[in-house]
């Protein structure tokens, strides 16, 4: 380990402590800032295969098992680590080491119950998409014993029309962002909880970050504000169940759809989604038929392992559908 590695754990760890000192929800007993760091170090040296050009990658999913929380505790939890801060010191210590990723980091909060006697503080793993899950990215097989990377095989899209949304303003986990699903939803955070049962009520895809400053467009946007459904060959926009509103801007005038309409907005190339003051621009991706012959194509990931300096792109053949996979949001 370099000094520059050692100094980007150092950094996280400290990061660490003084989030959940000034957390007014979150104690010791949640987060062990030293043996997180050391489960990080330790599931990077575990789960690095090599691949194209003899690089060496590593998993993009990065999943916090929580046990036995409260709701109001897990979602500190996901705010935190979904933090920029966070994240850009996991890429940091990720690039610093000499690892590459397949896509953008994803942080996933898993609930979890544990045993009597059990520890109660979180722990996280690195994880690959399996071929055998439901995947919006990357399903990646790897040879253990060899520590290879042996597939990496591109999920079919459930729809046969792609499209994509794009953040104008406000802080979101992931833009550009390809809707491949046949209801996609928006809104702020990613698990949307019940705050009495803990009850799972949503996982949004189009995920705004939480953010407390009174100006900010994040905070007009509701945890369950809207989805967009393909139906019949075309994306429609629904409210569902927004504080704020939902509405379409297009030529200069605004389309608004009320909470429970059941026909909703059908959406059109170039539109701009206004969720409470947040906006984002819809564009159609072109139809399979428009897009060139690439069946012998599979272009290796882009050289740039700084996935913070700005948006690259990587293009490799999915299901004969060619996907662009920003790696990071550039306000990001």
């Amino acid at each position: 380990m370099n000094n520059d590695t050692r100094r980007s754990l150092l950094d996280l760890e400290r990061f660490l402590t003084e989030a959940v000192r000034s957390n007014p929800v979150l104690t010791p007993d949640d987060i062990r800032p030293n043996l997180l760091v050391r489960q990080i170090l330790d599931q990077l040296s575990l789960k690095r295969f090599i691949w194209v050009g003899n690089q060496t990658f590593v998993p993009n999913r990065l999943v916090f098992n929580v046990p036995n929380m409260r709701p109001a505790k897990l979602e500190e939890l996901e705010v935190l680590f979904n933090s920029i801060v966070f994240t850009k010191m996991v890429y940091d210590y990720i690039a610093g080491s000499g690892f590459r990723l397949l896509e953008p980091l994803v942080i996933e909060i898993r609930p979890t119950v544990s045993r009597d006697g059990a520890p109660t503080h979180c722990s996280v793993s690195f994880e690959w998409a399996s071929p055998s899950e439901p995947t919006e990215g990357f399903a990646v097989t790897v040879d253990e014993q060899s520590g290879c990377i042996v597939e990496v095989k591109g999920q079919k899209p459930q729809i046969p029309r792609l499209a994509r949304l794009t953040a104008l303003n406000g802080e979101v986990y992931r833009s550009p962002f390809i809707i491949t699903k046949r209801t996609t939803f928006l809104g702020r955070l990613r698990t949307v909880l019940d705050l009495k049962s803990g009850e799972v009520l949503r996982r949004n895809d189009f995920v705004y970050a939480r953010q407390d400053q009174a100006s900010s467009p994040n905070k007009s946007v509701s945890r369950q504000h809207a989805s967009i459904v393909f139906d019949n060959g075309d994306f429609y926009l629904f409210d569902t169940g927004s504080a704020n509103g939902t509405a379409v801007e297009r030529a200069g005038q605004s389309i608004e759809t009320p909470a429970g309409d059941t026909a909703g907005i059908k959406l059109e190339d170039g539109d701009i989604v206004r969720l409470g003051t947040a906006l984002a621009r819809f564009e159609l991706d072109p139809p399979p038929t428009e897009l060139p012959d690439l069946a012998a194509e599979t272009e290796a990931p882009a050289d740039d392992i700084n996935p913070t300096s700005g948006n690259a792109t990587v293009r490799i053949l999915r299901s004969e559908i060619v996907f662009e996979t920003s790696k990071v949001l550039d306000s990001e």
